[in-house]
């Protein structure tokens, strides 16, 4: 019996996220190390795809990494694990609020190592030639100084009610002897858009999806329908009515035996494309569900690929884990489905019938 020919579609390297040929000699369309999970969440540099053009790799930094790791949620998770991404650093914590005993506006900013900032509205105002200064002690001596030297620039001079500053040993002076008011009680609210927030989560979710499904079961599957369908669900703006919509959900009810299987636990991201029944689906836990797990339906006949490995006994890795309170370079740790099976008897656990996937599913 011969083999069937590949199809020109599927032999070109295609970026998984556009389906559009992948070029290295076009400085848009070349090839670009992707990590599955955005390392901004705590990805691994052992959980990436190079089957991604430069310019799809930008757009989804931009349009649902950034998007999502920028919530009060993700970036309260970003400080406890203290999760850097690619530019080395964790945005603070900003809540914008009032120091209710001053009746002074003013906005607190929370670094990734605990530090307090406020910045307070109106911090300076300008009469003329008289600039009032009125912020914490720290900004305020920021502000001097800035004015010190753009009047040292312009051959200027810089005057208090205090006298004259032409250094820093006058601006501690001034500081010393200015008026203060002790603001002691501060009250602050944070308000999250929850449908927006919901949204940007989604897509995050259908990009590891098509990253993770890509991974273990091949191009076969990223070119074809599934991959397709998660294509046209995966930017903002740009979906394909024509495919339809999507099965699954973004926060999973995982029975507590298929969360000991693949080893859900707080500290760590545990993703894997597991069969259930004839259906093939992905399961992404980010922080151990604390921002929900997801379970997206991946349109592919699980016995295409899983059957072959049990039957023939070829190594199929499925499952991933990456855990999260390590120092240093974050591991990546692999599991084929023979090792699942070895935890547990699949069949006796995971729906088999298209019925009890779609329960799973809703």
């Amino acid at each position: 019996m011969t083999k069937p020919a590949t199809g020109k579609f599927i032999s070109q390297t295609r970026c998984i996220y556009t389906g559009k040929v992948i070029d290295p000699s076009d400085a848009n369309f070349k090839p670009s190390p992707e990590h599955i999970t955005p390392l901004a969440l705590g990805g691994s540099n052992q959980f990436t795809t190079c089957d991604v053009s430069l310019v799809a790799n930008n757009r989804a930094g931009d349009e649902i990494d950034d998007a999502v790791a920028s919530t009060i949620p993700f970036l309260m998770l970003r400080h406890r694990y203290k999760l850097q991404g690619n530019r080395k650093v964790i945005p603070s914590l900003k809540m914008k609020g009032e120091f209710i005993d001053i009746s002074a506006a003013a906005e607190l900013g929370i670094s990734s190592q605990g530090a307090l900032e406020f910045k307070f509205e109106d911090e300076q105002k300008t009469s003329g030639e008289i600039i009032s200064l009125g912020s914490t002690e720290d900004r305020v001596r920021f502000f001097l100084r800035g004015r010190l030297e753009q009047a040292k620039q312009r051959k200027l001079h810089l005057y208090t009610q205090f006298g004259e500053i032409t250094d820093d040993e006058d601006i501690e002076i001034a500081l010393l002897v200015a008026n203060r008011n002790e603001g002691r009680e501060f009250k602050a609210s944070v308000t999250v858009d929850v449908a927006a927030f919901n949204e940007a989560r989604a897509r995050l979710m259908v990009k590891i999806a098509l990253g993770l499904g890509h991974r273990v079961l091949g191009p076969e599957w990223t070119l074809g329908p599934g991959g397709m369908m998660l294509r046209s669900h995966l930017f903002p703006g740009e979906k394909d009515l024509n495919f339809g919509s999507l099965k699954g959900t973004i926060d999973a009810n995982v029975p507590p035996v298929v969360a000991e299987i693949v080893g859900l636990a707080n500290n760590r991201h545990v993703m894997a494309v597991l069969p259930i029944g004839k259906s093939t689906c992905a399961f992404i836990s980010l922080f151990g569900g604390q921002v929900g797990t997801a379970v997206v339906d991946l349109g592919y006949d699980s016995r295409r690929k899983f059957n072959r490995a049990v039957n023939k006994g070829e190594r199929l890795d499925c499952a991933f884990s990456i855990p999260l309170d390590v120092s240093g370079a974050r591991p990546l740790e692999t599991r084929s489905i023979h090792e699942l099976a070895n935890n547990a008897n699949l069949k006796g656990i995971l729906p088999e019938s298209r019925a009890a996937a779609e329960r799973l599913l809703r």
